[in-house]
């Protein structure tokens, strides 16, 4: 329940108080007042801009600042200061509880007599009636509030608490509980003077309590007061003038019947369920779920459906129910139980009410005896009770029968384990995009208003409400409301004022989602808010842990938003997240109680560090330690161990997990313009990237860290962030926009030398040496390659040296120098086991194959293809391609064609499915060898040509060229020479463009 800071009170002089003591506190004056009292009177409405100008000012006609002032003056001074909400471009509205207001406390007791007087109880309506009245403080309220509108308001708050009066009195006096009533009664009349009913029952009053003469005097004054302003009394109240001078008992009699006795037995079989909503979509599986729980002789007697607030519950508990009436012939009891308000109802209270319906002869004092006698009175019936918006077990428990013939069906927010025996459903999943149409559809149809032309905007409507029912009923409702307005404008309002803006009547979502956050503790309504100014996907523990800082508080609150529904769980591994409605609450929720936007981006700073924090672990959990990386000089956040845990157990599926987190929090630091935290969380997750092929992540982060660095004038970052963009596996990707080129890399080059950043550098001379390999430029990379690493043994970045190594050995096999290419991948392969990283010894192996191949040793090749498949075990990844492709070889080279075929054919559908345009290519020309083994020269014809549009994509020239010259050479063999000339051409295109040095020029025309 809320903390509750005043109480309000109108139902007099207006007066704000202690909740504790009751002290008056300073009330506003002027204007200000009037706005209070504007706001007070119509609690928990939107009320317009202009409507407020008319209440407070008299005229509409003021300008909209003027109130705009007196609210913020207001917020200042009374309440919570959130409280008062703001409807953009429409009004404000005032939200408080029934017990911090009088005039709702009074309207809800008023309710609950009524229901209590059509239940036929006219003592517990009586009981009610009287607490509504001594709410009042004086006769007139709003006493101290000026004006002639609030004179009116006054006046009809005043027939309200006449009508209450006259009902509450005329059960006394049937009842002839005439003991200290008629003091109260006589006050009541004397301040309607000219009341009919007030003096009837007064003279019925006394007349009965032996004072014949008071009565007659009552009359008399009556009389007076109503000669006065219309003339005589009526002639029945003349009649009952002269019934009791006369004494005569039956003729007051008829003055004020007894009331009616209710049937005995009209109700002994209750049928209380609200009707099920006629446009109920959707749910097929879970509906079908609880009819079938619902069946006679199911063994399940408590079903729970749990949801989200607005998710489409009571819906489907009223569509299963009504499916199975026949099946509970002796009753069925509902109840809201409101376990998602500031003011859940209380059991003994429902159980009350399901005694009086079902003709209990008593109603027990304690709640404990009630429970028995409920429990007694449907032991032997077969019954259904539904109880909606459970908010606690201890709340339902009081509530459940014993019988075997009776089932209860409940909706919550949260899950209720400790229920014994209680058997959840499914959980309610936002409703699909065409379920969603037909709700909305189905509605506006209703009122007959044609929507054809509006397609477009329909479906954005519809996207806005993310297949919320609540949400979908409200703004078709709204729609049917605003028209002949088009839905276009709808949907910019709903955009402009988020959640505040799907209200209609009584639905309204943000008073739906307050409900579920209200009943939480403060830290775990604060956790909520603040992470809705996280734009982020997904939230794990460590993100509630950098919001608190404390790693108890951080696990608790999330389980709490969790149990209410506030946010939803996935699992494996275990994440939270926000219904995008849920979300945008919560973040319209954070800038209200976080006004200050440096504050707000110390915060998303805090997130995105903790973040940074995890990612740098789990790059050294990928490969050992900070290779083939380097970081800023932001410090590592403190998290709890358990925070790591999950990172250390798996870190490929923990980043799996926070991909699209780590792709938010770049761009989140670049807009903060930490351009050190934007470029330290890409590079440090540039590796999960080529390990998973994520290129369009790697490109989106990479590129925004880049413009974050070039805005700061960060220029080791930038160097940093070009080296990255220049990686091979990206550069494979086939993608161009973007991704550094030679003249990237080398400004890459000469920043992290002017940075005197050492690791940095030999990071970015190898990938500049790799651009300048895939030109053809061979001679060039070998001399950058070395320095490289160097480089890389002064920052004993072991991954580095192997990798570098292995990139040496590739530019010797190019080459053709088959000696000193086998000598330095024995040497990266010393490394690689050293390290006894799979990934690294895998890509080694796999180099290591193919330079046996090349002198012919199909021994050792075989040995080199089968540890790559054995060391990568079951990954099906990009990996998986390039061992398959080394088999395929091999089995070639051994003459074994249906391997050979069966294995390459499986490695291009590999390299293609996670886009490595580099080792499709180089599979399609073993391809073209297998054709040309087969003689088959149309199939050879065309893997060539895959070959080399594949290299042509990855700007592979240095393996284009080769393909090219094989290309033109099979094309004339085929006796077609412009084909073979225009191979050619391209060969001397690529050759010209990148620059290759004459020793470099492998390809030479025939």
């Amino acid at each position: 329940m809320r903390r509750r800071d005043v109480i309000y009170e109108v139902l007099g002089e207006l007066q704000i108080r202690e909740p504790r003591g009751g002290q008056p506190l300073p009330l506003p004056t002027g204007v200000q007042l009037k706005v209070l009292a504007a706001l007070l009177v119509q609690p928990n409405k939107r009320l317009p801009h202009a409507e407020l100008l008319r209440m407070a000012w008299g005229t509409p006609h003021v300008q909209e600042a003027q109130l705009h002032k007196a609210i913020s003056a207001l917020r200042r001074r009374v309440g919570r200061p959130d409280d008062i909400v703001t409807h953009t471009r429409f009004g404000y509205e005032l939200r408080v509880a029934d017990d911090e207001l009088d005039l709702l406390a009074f309207e809800k007791l008023t309710v609950a007599a009524d229901a209590a007087g059509q239940r036929h109880r006219p003592g517990e309506e009586a009981g009610l009636l009287d607490r509504a009245l001594r709410l009042w403080r004086g006769p007139r309220p709003l006493a101290n509030v000026p004006g002639p509108v609030f004179a009116t308001v006054a006046h009809g708050l005043q027939e309200r608490r006449k009508r209450v009066a006259v009902r509450l009195f005329t059960l006394r006096v049937q009842r002839g509980e005439f003991a200290g009533m008629l003091g109260d009664l006589q006050r009541v009349t004397n301040e309607f003077a000219t009341d009919h009913q007030l003096h009837r029952l007064l003279m019925v009053a006394l007349y009965r309590s032996g004072h014949r003469a008071e009565a007659i005097e009552v009359y008399e004054r009556y009389a007076q007061a109503l000669q006065a302003e219309i003339g005589e009394p009526d002639a029945e109240l003349r009649m009952l003038k002269y019934a009791i001078g006369r004494g005569d008992d039956d003729g007051v009699s008829k003055a004020l019947p007894l009331p009616e006795q209710p049937v005995r037995g009209a109700s002994a079989v209750p049928r209380q369920l609200p009707a099920a909503p006629p446009d109920f979509v959707g749910r097929e599986p879970l509906l079908a779920e609880l009819v079938w729980l619902l069946r006679a002789g199911s063994p399940y007697r408590i079903m729970v459906v749990p949801g989200l607030g607005g998710i489409g519950k009571t819906a489907l508990a009223l569509q299963a129910a009504h499916r199975r009436l026949a099946v509970y012939p002796d009753g069925q009891l509902w109840a809201e139980l409101r376990g998602a308000s500031a003011d859940p109802a209380d059991p003994g209270e429902i159980l009350a009410q399901f005694l009086r319906a079902l003709d209990a002869p008593v109603i027990p004092e304690s709640t404990a005896e009630r429970g028995a006698l409920f429990r007694t009175l449907v032991a032997d019936r077969r019954m259904l009770m539904v109880l909606d918006d459970a908010g606690s077990a201890a709340q339902i428990r009081p509530l459940i029968p014993a019988g075997d013939g009776c089932r209860v069906l409940v909706t919550t927010r949260r899950h209720l384990p400790d229920v014994q025996g209680a058997h959840h459903v499914g959980t309610l999943e936002p409703l699909g995009d065409d379920d969603a149409a037909t709700l909305f559809a189905s509605i506006v149809a209703a009122s007959r208003i044609d929507l054809d032309g509006e397609q477009d905007a329909i479906r954005d409507v519809i996207g806005l409400c993310g297949g919320l029912p609540l949400a979908l009923r409200v703004v078709a409702a709204l729609r049917v409301h605003d028209h002949p307005r088009p839905t276009a404008e709808l949907a910019r309002r709903l955009r402009a004022q988020g959640p505040a803006a799907y209200a209609f009547g009584d639905a309204s979502l943000a008073r739906t989602l307050e409900a579920g956050l209200a009943p939480l503790e403060p830290a775990h309504r604060r956790l909520f808010t603040d992470l809705g100014l996280l734009p982020l996907p997904a939230f794990g523990v460590w993100t509630a842990v950098a919001l608190t800082g404390d790693a108890a508080q951080a696990r608790a609150g999330l389980a709490e938003l969790a149990a209410a529904s506030m946010v939803e769980t996935t699992t494996a591994p275990l994440r939270y997240r926000f219904h995008d409605l849920t979300r945008e609450y919560a973040y319209r929720r954070a800038l209200a109680e976080r006004p200050d936007p440096a504050e707000r981006d110390a915060l998303l700073a805090r997130v995105c560090t903790a973040l940074l924090t995890l990612a740098r672990r789990a790059h050294r959990g990928l490969y050992g330690g900070d290779f083939e990386v380097v970081h800023s000089e932001i410090p590592d956040a403190v998290l709890p161990a358990e925070a790591y845990a999950e990172v250390d157990a798996d870190p490929i599926g923990w980043f799996r997990a926070e991909r699209l987190s780590l792709r938010a929090a770049v761009e989140v630091a670049a807009q903060l313009g930490h351009a050190a935290l934007a470029w330290d969380l890409a590079v440090s997750a540039h590796e999960f990237y080529t390990l998973r092929s994520e290129h369009d992540d790697w490109l989106t982060t990479h590129l925004t860290a880049l413009r974050a660095c070039r805005a700061a004038g960060d220029g080791r970052g930038e160097g940093i962030v070009l080296a990255c963009l220049g990686q091979p596996s990206l550069v494979a990707g086939g993608r161009r926009d973007g991704v550094s080129g030679i003249a990237e890399l080398g400004r890459a080059v000469e920043l992290l030398a002017a940075a005197g950043d050492r690791h940095g550098l030999a990071i970015a001379r190898r990938t500049l040496a790799n651009a300048l390999r895939r030109r053809g430029r061979s001679a060039r990379a070998l001399v950058l390659f070395e320095q490289a690493l160097g480089g890389y043994e002064d920052a004993g970045d072991l991954v580095g040296q192997c990798q570098t190594l292995r990139f040496i050995g590739q530019v010797h096999l190019d080459r053709g120098d088959h000696k000193p290419a086998a000598e330095v991948l024995a040497r990266a392969e010393q490394v690689a086991a050293d390290l006894g990283r799979p990934l690294l010894i895998a890509q080694t192996r796999y180099w290591t194959g193919y330079s046996c191949l090349a002198v012919g040793d199909l021994t050792a090749a075989a040995l080199a293809f089968s540890r790559v498949r054995e060391v990568l075990g079951p990954d099906r990844g990009v990996g998986y391609g390039y061992a398959l492709h080394g088999l395929g070889d091999l089995a070639l080279h051994r003459h074994e064609l249906d391997d050979a075929r069966a294995h390459l054919g499986l490695a291009v559908a590999v390299a293609h499915e996670h886009a490595d345009a580099l080792l499709e290519g180089r599979i399609h020309l073993s391809l073209a060898d297998l054709w040309q083994d087969e003689g088959r020269a149309g199939e050879h014809l065309a893997e060539l040509r895959r070959a080399a549009r594949c290299f042509a994509d990855c700007d592979a020239a240095y393996l284009e060229v080769p393909a090219q010259a094989r290309l033109a050479g099979a094309e004339a063999a085929a006796g077609s020479a412009e084909a073979a000339a225009s191979a050619w051409a391209r060969v001397d295109h690529l050759y010209a463009t990148g620059e290759v040095p004459e020793q470099d020029r492998t390809a030479r025309r025939p």
